[in-house]
């Protein structure tokens, strides 16, 4: 006898959903998650001043023994860093403070934004994977954001899996660890952001589902312009780019995220073609002026009771 079961509560800024399907009636993985999830956050937020990662970026120039928590996430990051040629950087907190997002969003009111101060160079963080040590440049500082996300809905998921199929949904970072009984897979709704309904629903039952998008988490400075959090690590501004959202489907969590960013950032035509190129990876994508584009191998992933 299987039994589903779903959970919802805050954290890290957004909204946290599991559904859980036990094999054996047993919902007491469940209990500990909340708990779980703030440990973690406690390690990988930058919304907290004493988290481990302020921490660490208090101690930038200096190599720092860390977690094991906080360091599979930064290697993470470096690695999607590397994997879209800096178009995601996770050394972007700077720039992101120059904007005025210098607190939780729910917190940030008409700011005064700075003069942008572009990225550091990613390839500068330091990793030892030995000791467990990591460098942060001087003059600079990580911001995990959506990678965290994603790398704790990951390590969530891979817990469950241990016990049923489960889909853990990290504010639109999303990972999926087998499917529910006699079905092909979880239903993924992607949402239209002209009217907030469903667009189209997918079916995954494994791996990794990300949506970015310029759409929300905009804020208004002092002087009247507008921002948002998709930020050009080249020039420290929010993106100048025609995709409004997009969604990417990859076998890793913080991959399918930095994907999604980087999507954004290089545009609609140059983001499908670059996408279409990357290894077990498809996408879709929707445009200011609403147009909806998708990789050629997104179809397969489409829920086929949507399309009657």
């Amino acid at each position: 006898m299987t039994d589903l079961y779903y959970v919802h509560f805050k954290a890290m800024g957004c909204h946290v959903t599991v559904q859980f399907e036990s094999e054996t009636g047993n919902a007491d993985p469940l209990a500990r998650l909340a708990t779980q999830v703030e440990a973690i956050e406690d390690r990988l937020s930058r919304f907290r001043p004493e988290s481990e990662v302020m921490r660490l970026n208090a101690q930038a120039g200096q190599w720092v023994t860390v977690s094991d928590v906080l360091f599979s996430a930064i290697h993470a990051a470096k690695h999607a860093a590397r994997l879209t040629d800096g178009l995601y950087n996770p050394l972007v907190l700077p720039a992101m403070i120059a904007n005025g997002y210098d607190r939780s969003f729910e917190q940030v009111g008409l700011p005064f934004a700075q003069s942008p101060v572009p990225a550091t160079d990613w390839r500068q963080i330091g990793i030892n994977v030995r000791t467990h040590e990591v460098c942060v440049p001087q003059g600079s500082a990580i911001d995990l954001g959506g990678i965290g996300k994603g790398w704790t809905a990951a390590r969530i998921a891979d817990d469950l899996a241990q016990f049923g199929a489960c889909l853990v949904n990290f504010g639109g970072d999303m990972a999926v660890r087998g499917a529910p009984r006699d079905l092909p897979g979880w239903e993924i709704e992607v949402e239209d952001p002209a009217n907030g309904e469903a667009l189209t629903s997918l079916s995954l039952h494994s791996g990794s589902i990300a949506t970015s998008g310029v759409d929300y988490r905009r804020w208004r400075t002092v002087d009247g312009r507008t921002f948002h959090h998709i930020l050009n690590p080249l020039t420290g501004l929010p993106a100048e780019t025609d995709v409004l959202t997009a969604t990417v489907i990859h076998p890793h969590a913080p991959t399918a995220e930095a994907y999604a960013k980087a999507v954004i950032l290089k545009g609609s035509v140059d983001g499908l073609s670059w996408l279409n190129n990357q290894w077990n990876t498809a996408g879709l994508i929707i445009r200011h002026d609403g147009e909806v584009q998708a990789t050629s191998n997104f179809e397969p992933f489409i829920n086929e009771r949507t399309l009657s």
